[in-house]
């Protein structure tokens, strides 16, 4: 059995976030795709992020239809910092005997031995690391061997950053999240106008 487990901030989720996880369905074959909201991140204890029940929320919408997809909140029920090794722990003594495929992106793969127990976080997971478009895959210095997987895929050029920048210009961010997520942000009032 192979279980895909998708971490991240989702703050807002987007359409990016949605190809990547589509992408790596078809690539990867899991039985499952998690999503899995982080709580609070240990690397960006300054980050102020829209509350959990908020990004479950529109990740629910915007997965909606995808019997292989569901959302794993178990990180924002945690006191104190979320780490993924703790997670992936979690997930290996849940499901002993299924492969866990860790997607990330490039950037958090570079920063990798920065993460608390990185040694660990390789030994339970295979990494599904996508690349920056035109950008090689280099493991970061100090890593241990580990299981990769380098998954190539079309540039999808959208960010939360992006979506939040734009409702703070009155933009329509209906084309970057899907209807569904814009409406529910929208009806929640959440990432308020910049006066």
């Amino acid at each position: 059995m192979k279980l895909a487990l998708f971490g991240g901030s989702f703050d807002p989720p987007h359409l990016g976030h949605l190809a990547f996880a589509r992408f790596a369905l078809e690539a990867l074959s899991p039985e499952r795709l998690l999503w899995l909201p982080a709580g609070r991140q240990w690397q960006k204890p300054d980050q102020i992020m829209a509350a959990g029940v908020h990004r479950v929320a529109m990740l629910r919408r915007l997965i909606a239809g995808e019997p292989r997809f569901a959302v794993d909140d178990r990180e924002l029920h945690r006191r104190g910092p979320s780490f993924t090794a703790d997670t992936l722990r979690e997930f290996k003594t849940e499901y002993p005997a299924a492969e866990l495929l860790f997607l990330i992106g490039q950037d958090q793969y570079a920063r990798l031995p920065t993460w608390y127990r990185a040694e660990a976080v390789t030994q339970l997971a295979t990494l599904v690391v996508v690349p920056r478009a035109g950008e090689a895959v280099v493991t970061p210095p100090g890593m241990p061997p580990h299981r990769l997987q380098v998954l190539d895929m079309p540039d999808t050029p959208i960010s939360s950053t992006a979506v939040r920048e734009a409702l703070a210009c009155g933009d329509d961010i209906s084309p970057m999240v899907g209807a569904d997520v814009a409406s529910y942000i929208g009806s929640h009032r959440l990432y308020g106008k910049k006066p």
